[in-house]
C-alpha cells in the first residue's frame, strides 16, 4: 500500500503543470502612448495594463495590433475576443460586453491653429464648423450624437492636424495625451502650431469584449478579477509613471 501511494505521488509530481489559458486580443495600432504597433508588435500603457491584469488571473495574452475600426469590427463579429480602447457610448455599447472598471479616463479635446482666441469650447459650440475626427473613434455622446457638427474623417490623427495647419478644416478633435505625444514626436512639423480651445468629453475608456466569441463571458470575468487586483496595487501607478512621465 505504501509503495503504491509513493508511486502515485511521484507520478503526480512528474506530470506537467496545467498550462495557463492563452487568449488573443486586438490592440489599436495607432494610439500611442496607450496602444500602438508601428512594427506589428503592440505596446503602450493599455497593452501593459491588459497583459498584467490577465497575468494576475492566470491567463496569458497575445496581442494583434490592427487599426481601431477593424479591431472593433472583428470583435463585434466574433472573430476577436476583445479590443481596446473604446468609449461605450450609446452608439456602440449595446454591441459589446463591458468590464466593471475602465482602463483609464481622459480628455477628448478640440484643437485650433496657433493664434486662435477661442477657449472652453463644448460640442454645441462646434455646430456648423468642420472638425477633423479619426475614423470610427468615439468622442462622447454630446459630440458623437450631434449631427450639426460637420465631421471630416481621417485615418490618422496626424493627417487631421496637417489639414488643420493647412486651413482645410477649422478644428481637430483628439485625445489629450495622443495629441501631446504626436506634437512631441514631430516638433518640427507640429510643435507650437496648435492651441487647445476646448474639451468635448472626459470619457472612461474600456476594453470591449465580443458577445459572440466562444468563452468571451468567462474571459471577461477573468479580466475583471485580475484587473480589480491590479487597480488596488501600486503597480497601476507604476505603469502610469512609465508611460506618461
Amino acid at each position: 500500500m505504501r509503495r503504491a501511494l509513493i508511486t502515485a505521488i511521484l507520478a503526480a509530481l512528474l506530470l506537467p503543470a496545467a498550462a495557463a489559458p492563452t487568449v488573443t486580443i486586438g490592440a489599436e495600432d495607432d494610439w500611442a502612448p496607450y496602444s500602438s504597433g508601428p512594427d506589428g508588435h503592440a505596446r503602450g500603457f493599455a497593452v501593459d495594463v491588459v497583459r498584467e491584469a490577465y497575468a494576475l488571473a492566470g491567463v496569458d495574452v497575445h496581442f494583434k495590433a490592427l487599426p481601431y475600426s477593424r479591431c472593433m469590427a472583428e470583435t463585434r463579429a466574433g472573430r476577436l475576443l476583445a479590443c481596446f480602447d473604446a468609449v461605450p457610448n450609446s452608439l456602440i455599447a449595446p454591441h459589446y460586453l463591458w468590464p466593471k472598471l475602465p482602463l483609464f479616463s481622459t480628455h477628448m479635446n478640440i484643437y485650433a491653429r496657433a493664434g486662435a482666441t477661442e477657449r472652453n469650447l463644448r460640442a454645441r459650440d462646434l455646430e456648423g464648423h468642420i472638425v477633423g475626427v479619426q475614423r470610427d473613434y468615439e468622442y462622447g455622446d454630446a459630440f458623437d450624437l450631434n449631427t450639426r457638427i460637420v465631421r471630416h474623417v481621417v485615418d490618422k490623427n496626424e493627417h487631421g492636424f496637417r489639414m488643420l495647419h493647412a486651413g482645410r478644416i477649422q478644428y481637430m478633435a483628439a485625445e489629450a495625451r495622443i495629441a501631446e505625444a504626436l506634437f512631441r514626436s514631430k516638433p518640427a512639423e507640429f510643435g507650437g502650431k496648435f492651441v487647445l480651445v476646448g474639451t468635448v468629453a472626459t470619457p472612461e475608456l474600456f476594453i470591449a469584449f465580443s458577445k459572440h466569441f466562444p468563452g468571451s463571458a468567462d474571459m471577461l470575468a477573468r479580466f475583471n478579477e485580475g484587473y480589480a487586483r491590479l487597480r488596488k496595487s501600486p503597480r497601476y501607478k507604476e505603469l502610469e509613471d512609465k508611460w506618461f512621465k
